[in-house]
């Protein structure tokens, strides 16, 4: 629970910036990361712990395709040592690639990656794409091109802690 409330006030302090200066500060995302990485070793997702910061590291790698083909070879490598989390794995690829291709931006990715992280059930995506999925429609209807994604990690987190908690 405490983790839980943790978890929530970093993705509350991030909507906040996200929202004022369309940008989340690095140490903030990555502090959140690092401390969601504690949170994965109490749950043994060692896996998928050290595919996440594999993949920070080879976001550097030039060119690009050298990058993807070390990336999908880790993250099968990931899947295939601990298969128990193969589905944490494959999602945490997907989150990666979407913010390489740039669909999402950084701050999105670490925050989704560190609430999987947090809670070891990637259903907690789901929460996040629902509430994602209205404030898009919202963002259509007023014709927004961008929209501050934070805003659906956090209540979208919020609904998880709060079905979680009390279903």
């Amino acid at each position: 629970m405490i983790v839980s409330f943790a978890l929530l006030v970093l993705s509350f302090v991030c909507m906040i910036y996200d929202l004022r200066d369309q940008k989340v500060p690095m140490p903030l995302t990555v502090g959140g990361l690092v401390a969601a990485s504690m949170c994965a070793l109490f749950h043994s997702l060692w896996a998928p712990l050290l595919l996440t910061f594999v993949l920070i590291l080879v976001a550097d790698f030039n060119p690009r395709t050298k990058r993807l083909v070390f990336a999908l070879t880790l993250s099968g490598l990931a899947a295939l040592i601990q298969p128990a989390t193969s589905l944490i794995c494959i999602l945490i690829l997907t989150l990666w690639m979407l913010w390489e291709f740039g669909i999402i931006g950084g701050a999105d990715a670490k925050l989704l990656i560190a609430s999987m992280l947090v809670f070891n059930n990637p259903f907690v995506l789901i929460f996040i794409s629902i509430v994602g999925g209205v404030q898009g429609v919202i963002a259509a209807l007023q014709k927004k091109k961008e929209i501050p994604f934070v805003v659906s990690i956090f209540c979208g987190t919020v609904l998880f802690v709060l079905y979680s908690y009390f279903c």
